[in-house]
């Protein structure tokens, strides 16, 4: 039930956060409407990634979270790149990105509860599909440095010290063990094995029917399947279903209204985005459901924003990133319930066997 869903007020801590993204957006986006460069936009969208929903900073200049982030997404640059053509190896690549990023979010690795460096790196190969891949590279290291000078400009000018947890719990990633990343016991390695299989096969999946935008599909359901919680991943699922469908004609409204003006259509990208990761915010430290709604119909909406300033088939544009979501949705939602039975018929297996 929704009761009067309303939009949050910005915590304190989130503050340096959105003056970072802000900035970055100021800079890039009018870099772009000066240049009319595309390197400018993707630039926008690698920082929007890096920046990612912090709302604390490490001691160091170098934010070490950061620069794992930066080198995770050019490792899979890479590796995209000598994969090439290769269907077979690209859903490999997947199923591995996938699980090691369950498997190393928790240990210091990866701050962003809103999977903002997975969806960077996974949609390498559907986003400016036809853009130079030399130059997707040169632009996300400067995204990146950019990110590392915009975050530490913010925490500087508010004068705060806070240092966030995942920092103050950091592990070398060479340090973990290896055999952790394989004991069945682990949550995280359970949420890994579900989570890779489900994105592989959802790749599999879209591809087989010529889907030019297959990563879609699996970024919305590897965005319910991370938590630990049947309850937390149903809301999620809920959350995105409804907030997708319920912005999809409000987008197409927008389509017609924005055509032509690429300009207006920067500044409500911005403003989406902006609600949104206000909005993502407050589901990290409460989770709920109107939130989620709320998250996921703007994200749809600056999408379409990106389509109609880029002036592309915004229509086809929309219907498919809608359609992708919800097959995501369905099919993380059938993995879901396999996944709780299988777990409490191996938890009644593991009971009687411990009672005989």
């Amino acid at each position: 039930m929704l009761n009067n869903p309303t939009l949050p007020s910005l915590r304190s801590e989130f503050r340096a956060n959105i003056y970072a993204q802000a900035s970055a957006f100021i800079i890039n986006v009018g870099l772009f409407v000066t240049t009319n460069n595309y390197i400018f936009i993707w630039i926008q969208f690698a920082a929007l990634a890096f920046i990612g929903m912090y709302n604390a900073k490490s001691p160091q200049f170098f934010d070490r979270n950061i620069l794992n982030h930066f080198i995770s997404v050019m490792i899979f640059y890479l590796i995209s790149m000598l994969i090439e053509g290769n269907h077979f190896l690209y859903i490999c690549l997947i199923f591995i990105f996938t699980y090691l990023f369950f498997i190393l979010k928790d240990n210091g690795y990866h701050k962003s509860v809103n999977l903002w460096m997975y969806l960077q790196a996974l949609l390498i190969g559907t986003t400016f599909t036809y853009y130079p891949f030399y130059l997707k590279i040169i632009a996300t290291a400067i995204a990146y440095l950019e990110a590392q000078l915009i975050l530490n400009l913010a925490f500087k000018f508010l004068n705060t010290t806070a240092q966030h947890e995942a920092e103050m719990r950091y592990h070398r990633v060479l340090k973990i063990p290896l055999s952790t990343w394989f004991n069945f016991r682990r949550p995280e390695v359970g949420l890994a094995i579900r989570g890779s299989i489900t994105a592989a096969i959802l790749y599999a999946l879209c591809s087989k029917f010529n889907d030019v935008k297959p990563n879609w599909a699996v970024v919305s359901a590897i965005a319910c399947l991370q938590r630990d919680d049947f309850i937390a991943s149903l809301r999620a699922i809920k959350g995105i279903a409804i907030g997708s469908i319920a912005a999809w004609p409000v987008a197409v409204i927008l389509i017609y209204g924005l055509s032509g003006h690429q300009d207006i259509s920067a500044v409500l990208l911005w403003i989406f985005l902006l609600i949104s990761l206000v909005c993502s915010f407050e589901i990290s430290v409460k989770p709920r459901l109107h939130m989620q709604i709320i998250s996921s119909g703007l994200m749809i909406l600056a999408i379409t924003c990106v389509s109609t300033a880029l002036e592309t088939n915004t229509y086809a544009y929309l219907s498919l990133k809608v359609m992708n979501s919800l097959t995501g949705i369905s099919i993380a939602y059938l993995a879901l319930l396999i996944w709780n039975k299988s777990k409490r018929l191996w938890e009644v297996h593991t009971l009687d066997t411990n009672t005989n």
